[in-house]
């Protein structure tokens, strides 16, 4: 029984194991088109950038659109922010 739920346990482990492979791909996906989207004129495409950057939590003050960006934007704007400061093995590792 104690054989059968362990096994049971590693196969669960092994298939989540993987998991965040996916979601970091298209990610990264996104990351890469931002430049291009920033730069063309379609609202429509700037809209849902802003919306997978900000959440649904975008606020407009000074005809300006403020946010608070989710974590793996805001990490990916610290590290270009520290390029050429600091290591960039300490970039890519962190503290």
């Amino acid at each position: 029984m104690e054989k059968k739920s362990l096994d049971e346990k590693m196969a669960w482990i092994e298939q989540k194991q993987n998991d965040w492979l996916e979601p970091m791909k298209e990610w990264i996906k996104v990351a890469t088109n931002l430049v291009k989207i920033a730069r063309d004129s379609n609202l429509l495409q700037k809209k849902v950038a802003a919306k997978e950057i900000f959440g649904s939590n975008l606020r407009l003050a000074s005809r300006a659109v403020r946010g608070e960006s989710v974590f793996l934007f805001s990490a990916a704007l610290r590290a270009a922010e520290s390029v050429g400061k600091i290591p960039e093995s300490l970039i890519l590792v962190g503290d």
